[in-house]
C-alpha cells in the first residue's frame, strides 16, 4: 500500500520536484521497512533559494553498539553505579546503605594497571600488606587485616587474596567496606573484595595491546570476544618477560583465560570460565624484618641493587575454574547457582633482610643503620586448593504499602593448604652486615623445600536469610542474617615434629545486620547500619602453650551512618563514619600455663573513622575518583603498659588518594591524568615508640585517541612516583601480638617507573 500511495502522490504532483524526491524517499523507506522490520530513516531537506533547487539528504542512524569505544576506556567512566553484592544481587550503590568503592575498567586502562592489587590504590580505606614479591599481599580495610580466602572473591566465589591476579583477566573491582558476614556468612571485619571477570561482548570485538615498563619489560596481550546468537566467548591472553624496576629484578608472566556465555533458553544462562597464571619474579626487594626495640630506619631507594638477590624469589602458578547458572522463573523470582575450583602452586624463596640495632651495627663497625640477609622457604602456605560455591534466591512481593525483596541462599568454600616436610634457608653473603644504604649485589644458593604434607583444612559453610523493606517512597529497612559453620584441622609436620594437630568446630555462628535508609529525593540518600561478623578464631602461633590449636571463632560489630549525594546522575558523592571493634588475640607474658606463654583472645581493636568519597565525572571533560579516610585503631585491654591502648601497627591515621582525568573535547582526543596519594605516619611497633614517616605520591599520565578507518586506537604513557619518593609502602606486626618481642616487617615502595602502551580496538 505504501508504494501504491507513493505513485499516486508523484502522478497528482510531478510538476513539483520537491514532492517527486519526498515521494521517492517516502518509497525507499517504505520499502526497506518491509524488508528490515525495526530500522529508522530519518528524513532532513533543505532548500536552496539561491540555486531554486530542493536538495534531500537521506541518513540512517546507525543502531550498533560501540564496543570498541566502550572497551578502549577512553570515556573515562569513573562513577561507582552499580555492584554486585552477594545474595543481595545487583545493587544500585547510590541508595545502598553501605560504604562502596570501585575501580572500574575505565581505570584499568587508562592508569596501565599491571596487577589487580594495583586497583586497590584509589581506595583510602584500603591498605595494602606487602608480603614478599609483587602481588603477594593482603588487604588492610578500616584497620583490619583479610583472611587468605573469606573476604576475597571473583564473581561472588571466593578465592586466595595471597597470590597475583592480572589486569588483563577483569573488568573491575570492587570493595564493600566494614564487617559484612550478615551477608556473606563467616568472615573477618576487613570487607569483601569482589574482582569481576571480562565477559563476551554483545557484538564482537578485538583487541591488541604492545607496552613496555621500565626498565625492561615489553607487553604483548590479546581481548577478543566473538560469537552471536546463543554461545559468545571472550578470551584473554598476556605475556611479559624482562627487567623491572630493581637493576636484580627479572620477571615473566604469562595468562591465557576463556569466558563463554551461553543462553540455554529464555530465561536461562550459564558462565563457564577457566584461566591460568603463572608468574616467575626474581630478583626483586625483599622486605625488611626488625625487632620492636630496632628504630625503622627512613626507607632505602629501591632503584638500587643488593635489596634483592638474583636467585631469590618465586614461581606461582594460578588456575582458576568456575561454573555460573541464572534462571529467572518469573520477573519475581530469580536463582543463581556457582561454584568454583582454583589451585594456587607456589615455590616461594624470597630475600629477608633483617634490620640490626645501633649497637649490633657499631659492633660491626658500621656507623648509622644496617642490616644482614638471608633466604628462605617458608614453612607453609606450599599449595592451595580451594573449593567455593553458593546458591541464591531472590525474590520480591507487596504487602500492603511494603515492597518487599527478599532472599534465601547459601555460600561457603573449603581450604585444603600443603606444606614442605623440609625447608632450606641460606645465608647471602656470610652473614655479613652492611650499611643501610650501600646495599651490595652477590651471588649465592637458591634455597630448596623437600616432601609434602597436608598442613591445614579449612571448611566453612553459611546460611543466609535477608529481607530488604521500601517503605512508601521515601524509607527503606533492611535485614539480613547468617547462620556460619566452620571447622579448621591443623596436622603437625610428620618429619620435623613441628606444629600440633587441632580442631576447632563452631556450629551455627549468627551474624544479624539492621539497615534504615531515607531517600527524601531522587538524588539525597541517608543511611545507617549495625551489624555483626563472625569469624574462624586464629591459630596458636608457635612457642606459647598449645601450638597449633584453633581459638574458639569470634566476633566482630559495626556501626555505620552515612549520607550520599549523586549531582547530575554523573557525580556520586559519600560521607559516612563508622565504629567497629573485634577481640584481640596477643601471648600474654604474665599468664603461664604448664611454664608456657598464654595466647587467647585478651584484648580490643576498637577502630573510629570517617570516609569520604567522590566518584564521577565533574564535567564532560573532567572524571574523578578517590576520597579521604580518617582512623584511629586502638587495642586495648592487652593487661601489659607497653602495649595497652596504643595504635595499630602500620594503620596510618589519614589517608588521601585522588584521581583526575581531564579530557577537554577540543583537543581532539588528548587526554591527562594525575594520582595524587598521601599516607600519613603509621606506628611501626607494638609499643608506638617508633614511627614509619608519612609519605606524598605523584603519578602522571597522558593518552591520545584517534579512530581511523573504524578502528580505535589508543597511545597511552604513565610516570609512577614522579619525584622520586623513598617510603614505607607496608608496615606490619608480625604475629599481630599484644605483647613486645613478636617484632615487625616493612616493605618500601616502588621507586620512579614508567610504562607506555598502545592498543588498537575493532
Amino acid at each position: 500500500m505504501a508504494c501504491t500511495s507513493c505513485k499516486n502522490c508523484c502522478a497528482l504532483r510531478k510538476h513539483r520536484k520537491f514532492y517527486i524526491a519526498f515521494c521517492c524517499a517516502l518509497l525507499s523507506g517504505a520499502c526497506a521497512r518491509s524488508a528490515y522490520a525495526g530500522a529508522h530513516i530519518p528524513i532532513t531537506w533543505q532548500e536552496n533559494k539561491e540555486e531554486s533547487k530542493e536538495h534531500v539528504r537521506v541518513k540512517g542512524v546507525r543502531s550498533k553498539i560501540d564496543v570498541p569505544m566502550q572497551e578502549s576506556g577512553v570515556k573515562a567512566n569513573y562513577l561507582n553505579k552499580e555492584a554486585t553484592l552477594g545474595p543481595l544481587g545487583k545493587v544500585n550503590l547510590a541508595k545502598a546503605p553501605f560504604s562502596v568503592m570501585q575501580t572500574s575498567h575505565d581505570v584499568i586502562e587508562n592508569q596501565q594497571l599491571r596487577q589487580m592489587d594495583q586497583a586497590t590504590e584509589y581506595m583510602p580505606s584500603v591498605q595494602l600488606v606487602a608480603l614478599t614479591d609483587p602481588g603477594l599481599t593482603r588487604t588492610v580495610n578500616r584497620g583490619f587485616e583479610s583472611d587468605t580466602v573469606n573476604n576475597s572473591r571473583i564473581d561472588g566465589l571466593n578465592v586466595l587474596s595471597i597470590t597475583p591476579y592480572t589486569s588483563e583477566q577483569f573488568s573491575g573491582l570492587t570493595i564493600l567496606n566494614g564487617a559484612a558476614g550478615a551477608m556473606y556468612g563467616p568472615e573477618n571485619p576487613a570487607g569483601v573484595l569482589e574482582m569481576t571477570q571480562k565477559r563476551p561482548t554483545a557484538r564482537p570485538f578485538f583487541n591488541f595491546n604492545f607496552g613496555y615498563d621500565s626498565s625492561g619489560s615489553p607487553l604483548e596481550s590479546l581481548d577478543t570476544s566473538i560469537g552471536k546468537g546463543p554461545v559468545k566467548l571472550r578470551f584473554n591472553y598476556m605475556n611479559q618477560t624482562g627487567q623491572s624496576y630493581a637493576p636484580t629484578s627479572n620477571q615473566w608472566r604469562d595468562f591465557y583465560g576463556g569466558d563463554i556465555d551461553i543462553q540455554l533458553a529464555k530465561h536461562t544462562k550459564l558462565e563457564l570460565d577457566a584461566s591460568q597464571y603463572n608468574t616467575g619474579f626474581y630478583g626483586y626487594p625483599g622486605y625488611f624484618a626488625y625487632s620492636d626495640d630496632v628504630p625503622l630506619p627512613s626507607a632505602p631507594d629501591l632503584s638500587k641493587g643488593g635489596y634483592g638477590q638474583p636467585f631469590t624469589g618465586s614461581n606461582l602458578s594460578t588456575s582458576l575454574g568456575q561454573a555460573k547458572l541464572f534462571h529467572e522463573f518469573s520477573p519475581n523470582l530469580r536463582l543463581k547457582l556457582g561454584g568454583s575450583y582454583e589451585n594456587s602452586a607456589r615455590y616461594d624463596f624470597p630475600t629477608a633482610n633483617t634490620i640490626l640495632s645501633d649497637s649490633a651495627c657499631a659492633a660491626k663497625g658500621i656507623t648509622g643503620p644496617c642490616y644482614t640477609q638471608k633466604s628462605a622457604v617458608p614453612a607453609n602456605g606450599q599449595n592451595f586448593g580451594i573449593w567455593s560455591n553458593y546458591a541464591y534466591l531472590n525474590g520480591d512481593f507487596h504487602t500492603g504499602l511494603i515492597q518487599h525483596h527478599w532472599n534465601l541462599g547459601s555460600n561457603g568454600y573449603s581450604v585444603q593448604n600443603d606444606a614442605p616436610t623440609i625447608v632450606h634457608s641460606v645465608s647471602i653473603d656470610g652473614n655479613n652486615a652492611r650499611p643501610f644504604y650501600d646495599p651490595t649485589v652477590v651471588q649465592g644458593i637458591q634455597p630448596r623445600k623437600y616432601g609434602n604434607f597436608e598442613n591445614s583444612l579449612t571448611q566453612q559453610q553459611a546460611l543466609i536469610l535477608g529481607d530488604n523493606m521500601d517503605i512508601g517512597r521515601f524509607v527503606s529497612v533492611m535485614g539480613e542474617m547468617s547462620w556460619g559453620w566452620i571447622r579448621t584441622q591443623n596436622w603437625k609436620n610428620p618429619v620435623t615434629g613441628k606444629g600440633n594437630n587441632g580442631v576447632s568446630q563452631t556450629n551455627g555462628a549468627y551474624s544479624p545486620s539492621v539497615t534504615l535508609t531515607l531517600h527524601p529525593t531522587s538524588n539525597f540518600n541517608a543511611y545507617f547500619n549495625w551489624g555483626t561478623s563472625v569469624q574462624a578464631g586464629p591459630t596458636v602461633p608457635p612457642g606459647s602453650y598449645g601450638s597449633g590449636d584453633v581459638l574458639p571463632a569470634i566476633q566482630s560489630q559495626q556501626y555505620e551512618g552515612g549520607i550520599k549525594y549523586t549531582w547530575r546522575k554523573r557525580l556520586q558523592v559519600n560521607l559516612d563514619g563508622f565504629v567497629m571493634s573485634r577481640p584481640y588475640a596477643y601471648t600474654d607474658q604474665n599468664l603461664l600455663t604448664n611454664g608456657q606463654q598464654t595466647y587467647g583472645l585478651f584484648g580490643l581493636q576498637t577502630d573510629s573513622g570517617v570516609e569520604f568519597q567522590v566518584s564521577g565525572a565533574v564535567s564532560r571533560d573532567l572524571s574523578v575518583l578517590g576520597g579521604v579516610t580518617w582512623l584511629d585503631p586502638i587495642v586495648t585491654g592487652t593487661h601489659n603498659a607497653a602495649t595497652d591502648n596504643k595504635q595499630v601497627v602500620g594503620v596510618a591515621p589519614w589517608v588521601a588518594d585522588f584521581l583526575l582525568d581531564w579530557h577537554p573535547h577540543y583537543l581532539h582526543g588528548i587526554s591527562f591524568n594525575s594520582n595524587i596519594r598521601y599516607e600519613g605516619k603509621r606506628a611501626a611497633n607494638l609499643e608506638n615508640t617508633d614511627w614509619a614517616s608519612q609519605y606524598v605520591t605523584l603519578d602522571l599520565g597522558v593518552r591520545y585517541s584517534i579512530k581511523i578507518c573504524d578502528h580505535q586506537i589508543v597511545f597511552r604513557g604513565t610516570v609512577d612516583n614522579v619525584t622520586g619518593e623513598d617510603y614505607w609502602a607496608s608496615v606490619f606486626s608480625k604475629s599481630s601480638a599484644g605483647s613486645p618481642g613478636s617484632g615487625e616487617t616493612a616493605a618500601a615502595g616502588i621507586p620512579r617507573t614508567w610504562h607506555i602502551t598502545s592498543s588498537i580496538y575493532f
